[in-house]
């Protein structure tokens, strides 16, 4: 608190730094004047050094004033810090002003207080130090407007907002603000990384603003033009920017190849990612990814999509080569089917019972396979199994719709 200006009030034979925690005229060193003023006045210090562990302030009177105030709204603020204050002492009194504001009328002049000896009001070296603050015109009503930048990782996004912190040197306090959006959802705070991205910039431009009215703090406002520029197809831009950088990524470590849409963010995805963050179910997953990419099979894929068992198998993704393993549903038996998404592969398809421990097995088995392919090669796989799988081949040649040809043979295996 040091070099900060206060009042401090005097009222019925008392001293107050703030309303309601009276300091007597013994701990100001004015004990003389205890019985005799009882009038309404007010002096502007300014604090000189903070001694702690005595609870005191040191400080120089810088103007005397008679008749009622109130505390000004910053005083008010620092209410916490004052309330410990038990002593204050004064670098000098002038005779005037004392008796001026604490004396009656009649009363004979006192001899003036000594001098405090120069080594009493140097600060001591390792008291952290205020910037000098000018409180004595401080209005009741009042509004500080700043405009600054905030990192983009010090924000949080909540539902409905972006939140911040920020600390206000001109009333020693930290605010918490919150600048509306209301596409915004706390799940976003994961990917933070993409949002700086999508609006090029680490930092935010804020302008804030605190109101001020009867000594409190009634409203914090922020606003953000880069948090504004964020909407719904801002968000849609880095969902798609978010699946296309996972889609690519390429793990040596994961002895895995099959993946829920669940494990599959949380293997390739940033940190603890939740799914929820952009979708709601792998259906929207799938849409997304065969919309963002230059796709050989779309229309197989597509095909596969509406025909697949979602109720009975959640859809499955392989991260190389990029695929899917779709459940397709006949009268007697399931088709498990591996289609890929941009390469040359045919389609495999494999068949179980129609029952549900006979499909945990195939499906565990076909992982199985799709592992030795993607070590040994699909050739080598071919060429040793016992398996009994189907393959259906893609038709590119410009003579013949070639998907056409591929569902013709498809629905032909499907029992």
């Amino acid at each position: 608190m040091i070099s900060r200006e206060f009042k401090l009030i005097f009222k019925n034979r008392f001293a107050y730094l703030i309303p309601d925690n009276p300091l007597g005229f013994e701990r100001l060193g004015l004990k003389e004047f205890e019985n005799t003023s009882n009038k309404p006045a007010y002096w502007i210090i300014k604090i000189i050094n903070h001694i702690e562990p005595e609870k005191r302030i040191f400080c120089s009177v810088l103007s005397y004033h008679t008749g009622e105030t109130k505390f000004p709204a910053p005083q008010l603020l620092l209410a916490d810090k004052l309330k410990l204050i038990e002593t204050v002492s004064f670098r000098s009194i002038d005779t005037a002003g004392l008796l001026k504001t604490l004396a009656p009328k009649t009363i004979i002049p006192a001899k003036p207080l000594p001098e405090i000896p120069e080594h009493e009001y140097e600060p001591e070296p390792n008291i952290l130090r205020d910037p000098v603050q000018h409180y004595r015109s401080a209005p009741e009503h009042c509004t500080i407007s700043k405009t600054f930048f905030v990192p983009v990782k010090e924000i949080r996004f909540i539902l409905g907002g972006a939140v911040f912190s920020r600390y206000f040197r001109e009333y020693d306090q930290t605010m918490e603000f919150v600048i509306h959006n209301y596409d915004l959802r706390e799940e976003f705070d994961a990917v933070k990384n993409y949002f700086i991205n999508a609006l090029q910039t680490k930092k935010i431009q804020v302008r804030a603003s605190l109101e001020i009215d009867n000594n409190k703090i009634v409203s914090a406002t922020a606003s953000s033009p880069e948090i504004e520029k964020i909407d719904k197809q801002l968000i849609e831009n880095i969902k798609f920017d978010f699946v296309r950088s996972i889609k690519k990524k390429v793990l040596t470590d994961v002895d895995k190849s099959l993946f829920t849409m669940e494990e599959y963010f949380e293997t390739f995805g940033a940190g603890n990612l939740k799914p929820t963050v952009f979708y709601q179910d792998e259906k929207e997953l799938f849409e997304d990814i065969i919309k963002i990419t230059q796709t050989k099979h779309y229309r197989q894929l597509r095909f596969l999509s509406d025909k697949h068992s979602y109720k009975t198998m959640k859809l499955r993704f392989v991260q190389k080569p990029f695929s899917f393993l779709f459940l397709l549903e006949g009268e007697k038996n399931y088709h498990i089917v591996w289609e890929t998404l941009d390469t040359e592969e045919a389609t495999y398809i494999w068949h179980a019972e129609k029952n549900i421990q006979a499909l945990k097995q195939a499906l565990k088995k076909v992982e199985d396979i799709i592992n030795v392919i993607k070590v040994q090669g699909k050739t080598a796989y071919i060429n040793t199994t016992i398996d009994p799988f189907r393959r259906i081949y893609h038709d590119y040649s410009d003579f013949v719709d070639g998907f056409v040809k591929w569902k013709g043979e498809l629905e032909s295996i499907l029992t």
